[in-house]
């Protein structure tokens, strides 16, 4: 059977391991659950700022201002109310 994760070795400096072992031991998780939590974060806002920039680039396209966006997100948050 194929393994279903896949094993990471890292180094962290002894500051941050401590730190990390801190909070570990005081919200009763492992390591691992905290770096993993912790890797998902950064790809989450990663994917993020790269969704952002796309926006960006291409409302700057169209010659759209920031009061343009605005306006458009307000009209697409109404519509989907109803």
């Amino acid at each position: 059977m194929p393994r279903k994760s896949s094993v990471l070795s890292i180094s962290l400096p002894p500051d941050l391991a401590f730190n990390l072992d801190s909070v570990a031991k005081k919200e009763q998780r492992s390591r691992s659950e905290l770096v993993r939590e912790a890797v998902r974060q950064y790809v989450f806002l990663a994917r993020w700022r790269s969704l952002r920039e796309k926006a960006v680039l291409k409302s700057l396209e169209q010659g759209l201002k920031e009061k343009d966006i605005e306006r458009l997100v307000d009209e697409e948050r109404s519509a989907r109310r109803r």
